[in-house]
């Protein structure tokens, strides 16, 4: 049953408190053991491994967010289409549209757009101001004050990675819950369509095979 709900309507799980909890004492224990670290040999080799890390983490957040905007523009061009969605199939283009078949057609309408503005929201959060920790013009001035300025560099450069990564990971959760209901938004209105399509082929076919089938029945 959960299965066939989280099909209709996908859900992010939340964090309990004491799994912050325990996500906040890895990250102090990360960060400590990233600072008690020693990079006397292979420097080079261990400072190319941080810096590919920390643009791998960067570019995790960029592409976040540049999916995010994408989402966006495509929920923005659609909504001029479903202001005029409901006028096409409620008006006197299907003046025979029974109440179920518009029942149907309304429920399959407002499922697409509550999914619609479902992924809008996701997608606003993916784009939200949060905390990103970066080594700044002053940081680099205070690493290279210090004796071994590669080895600082390296410290800096992964202690800011461990700290930007429960972030980044939020915003990949945030965009991948944005593209689950922008798929279901899709297939919604892709269905709603169908059915508008199909609605008067269907219904004929009914009018006919009932009798033929009744026909039968009776005559057996």
């Amino acid at each position: 049953m959960i299965g066939v709900f989280e099909f209709f309507w996908p859900r992010l799980s939340r964090p309990t408190t004491v799994q912050l909890e325990d996500q906040a004492s890895k990250q102090t224990r990360d960060l400590q053991l990233i600072k008690d670290a020693k990079w006397d040999t292979h420097t080079e080799i261990a400072l190319e491994c941080a810096r590919a890390l920390h643009e791998q983490e960067t570019e995790r957040k960029r592409s976040s967010e540049s999916k995010a905007s994408i989402y966006l523009a495509v929920i923005a061009a659609i909504f001029p289409v479903l202001v005029s969605l409901p006028k096409d199939l409620y008006g006197d283009e299907l003046p025979d549209m029974s109440a179920g078949w518009q029942t149907v057609l309304l429920g399959l309408f407002i499922l697409g757009v509550v999914y619609l503005v479902r992924s809008g929201i996701w997608a606003f959060r993916t784009l939200a101001v949060s905390t990103h920790n970066r080594i700044d013009a002053t940081d680099i001035v205070h690493l290279w004050g210090e004796p071994d300025a590669n080895s600082a560099l390296i410290r800096d450069l992964l202690a800011t990675t461990r700290m930007n990564r429960d972030g980044v990971n939020a915003k990949v959760a945030f965009i991948k819950m944005a593209h689950a209901f922008l798929l279901r938004t899709f297939i919604a209105f892709a269905i709603l369509l169908l059915v508008a399509v199909l609605r008067q082929p269907i219904t004929n076919l009914v009018d006919v095979a009932v009798p033929m089938v009744r026909a039968a029945v009776c005559g057996s």
